[in-house]
């Protein structure tokens, strides 16, 4: 993974290790090189990826999960907006903090809308190039790679996100289709703790959540991944925060959305618990108005 030393030093920060959005390594992890169904399986992602499945009026909520351990869930986005929540990623390159941000920034914006035919897709992956490669355009480029999406500053593509925003999908069905730019604000939350991070997921939309890219996160299966203190200069990977929960005993936790497949947790989904606090959380504060080209 390329560490971007030269225009992107700062990096995804160390939650508990003090730096926050700011101290950390690069961001993109395209998952486990073991692991069945995740980015080896190329030709499979790409099926996946080409999918794109339109937004249908008939698809139902999903019952709350229900968990051996006695855990329960106690408020899911997905039950409200299944059409916008529904599909899980396999990241072919190393984008996984775009897909985030595109995908939250997305369901923002749709989410009040009561037709799901009028919901809008935005252009993640065009997002992704413009951030990674827009001050490279003029070089000649390699042929890119899974790891050479990755970016070594959050920061950077939350201030591409403000200031250029992100396209939507052309309507490839118009002879002179028009693209329009959404812009929003995403903010970083210094020392969130559990209680915060359920009020914001309740009333802002899903979270983001940068975690350090280490085994056990990668082997997650139907157990509670329990986020330990970041690591300075680790590789760092991306999620989305949906739900929160208890568990038996009474301790908050989060299910996270991945973009790693479905083979990764429970049909990419995995519960977490941050104890104390993180300043890796991040969430949409604003949507600015949107500026049309012809």
């Amino acid at each position: 993974m390329d560490s971007d030393s030269g225009d992107d030093d700062d990096g995804v920060g160390c939650g508990g290790g003090g730096g926050g959005i700011g101290a950390g390594g690069t961001i993109g992890a395209g998952g486990s090189q073991n692991k069945k169904g995740l980015n080896p399986y190329k030709h499979v992602a790409a099926d996946k990826r080409k999918e794109r499945l339109p937004p249908q009026d008939d698809l139902r909520p999903q019952p709350l999960r229900v968990f051996a351990d006695g855990s329960r869930l106690l408020f899911d986005w997905r039950q409200t907006h299944p059409a916008l929540l529904c599909h899980v990623f396999c990241q072919l390159t190393d984008i996984c903090w775009a897909l985030v941000l595109g995908g939250i920034l997305q369901f923002v914006y749709n989410k009040d809308r009561g037709d799901t035919k009028q919901y809008k897709e935005l252009d993640v992956e065009g997002f992704a190039n413009n951030v990674k490669l827009a001050d490279k355009r003029f070089q000649p480029l390699k042929k890119v790679g899974a790891s050479s999406m990755a970016v070594g500053s959050l920061k950077n593509a939350m201030a591409h996100m403000r200031s250029e925003g992100i396209e939507k999908k052309k309507d490839t069905e118009r002879k002179k289709p028009k693209t329009y730019m959404l812009k929003g604000s995403f903010l970083p939350v210094k020392g969130a703790t559990p209680e915060t991070i359920t009020n914001l997921v309740e009333a802002k939309g899903p979270l983001g959540l940068t975690l350090d890219f280490i085994s056990p996160l990668i082997d997650l299966a139907d157990g509670i991944y329990r986020v330990p203190k970041p690591i300075d200069g680790l590789k760092r990977h991306v999620v989305t925060i949906l739900a929160h929960g208890l568990t038996l005993g009474g301790e908050i936790f989060f299910e996270v959305q991945n973009s790693w497949g479905t083979d990764w947790g429970v049909n990419g989904h995995g519960r977490i618990i941050i104890s104390g606090s993180t300043d890796d959380v991040f969430f949409l504060d604003e949507i600015f108005d949107q500026k049309k080209n012809k």
